[in-house]
């Protein structure tokens, strides 16, 4: 992951109002997708089938009930590709 550059994208966003709570706790579930998965978020945002699966187990092994996990994955691909990953029921192989 690219720390430095995802914190810095992050504390652009219009859309993320408390900056610095917001941001630290993004890039916390970030970092901690890496670890459990034992995964470069970098090699998961460039191959979308990673990326869905990747969310599919954050979903299932990680308890994610509230979306926050997933949703600092999904604002690491927006970052990393300049657009937004389907909804995981729009998906197609």
């Amino acid at each position: 992951m690219r720390d430095a550059e995802f914190a810095k994208y992050l504390d652009a966003d219009a859309n993320i109002k408390s900056k610095d709570k917001a941001v630290r706790s993004r890039m916390t579930k970030a970092r901690k997708v890496e670890q459990y998965f034992n995964v470069s978020l970098d090699s998961v945002v460039a191959d979308d089938n990673k990326m869905f699966d990747i969310l599919c187990r954050i979903k299932k092994e990680l308890n994610d009930s509230n979306g926050a996990i997933s949703n600092a994955l999904r604002k690491y691909y927006l970052f990393a590709n300049g657009r937004e990953f389907p909804k995981l029921s729009n998906y197609r192989r």
